[in-house]
């Protein structure tokens, strides 16, 4: 697929099949991301690919007792067809059948720059995050639905516990992975006169 129809279709799937995805193509998912470039080329980025149904399952588990708790205590009316409405159906199955989506990968990075006593957090984000978006576009590329979340935050020191993620390494997101339910894009984004300025923060 051409790069620029692939940025012009790469929306957000959440509603995914429960098929199992090869771990060929989540590996090539993974190789993909890390064609993206990182702090000095340092390469430290790290991936977690989640396929274990126990361990799928606890993830679950975990946003229903957190995210789940929280937002969707009061599920809406059957009868209340709003946008938002469905937005909040589609956000409540995400959640509490997360174990039925077939994959996940944690994104992260080791801690970079400019010293390994002391970090700087800028480097890590800019490294983790240019490799989740190649992910995210490999995916449309390949097919696949994916959506950015960052659910580990209901929970990081439990998904650090459970996943053996060690204090010196950031998480970045947590990418759901599978076939999608329904289409891609385009996507719908405000047009580019909304958010730029020429020269100076404000001037048109």
């Amino acid at each position: 697929m051409d790069i620029l129809e692939a940025m012009e279709t790469c929306r957000s799937i959440r509603k995914l099949k429960s098929d199992p995805v090869p771990a060929e193509d989540l590996e090539r998912l993974v190789y993909y991301a890390t064609r993206a470039a990182s702090a000095g080329n340092s390469q430290l980025w790290r991936f977690v690919i989640v396929t274990d149904p126990a361990d799928r399952l606890w993830f679950r588990d975990m946003l229903a007792e957190t995210a789940g708790a929280l937002l969707f205590s009061e599920p809406p009316a059957d009868d209340d067809h709003s946008k938002e409405a469905r937005n909040r159906r589609l956000m409540r199955r995400f959640v509490f059948d997360h174990d039925k989506i077939p994959a996940f990968i944690i994104t992260a990075i080791e801690n970079v720059f400019p010293t390994a006593e002391q970090p700087d957090p800028h480097y890590a984000w800019s490294s983790v995050y240019l490799a989740t978006q190649n992910l995210l576009l490999a995916a449309r590329g390949m097919g696949l639905g994916a959506a950015m979340t960052t659910n580990q935050l209901w929970n990081e020191p439990g998904v650090r516990e459970h996943f053996g993620i060690p204090d010196n390494v950031e998480i970045g997101a947590v990418i759901p992975v599978g076939y999608p339910e329904g289409n891609y894009g385009p996507v719908t984004r405000k047009p580019t006169s909304e958010v730029i300025f020429r020269d100076h923060w404000g001037r048109p």
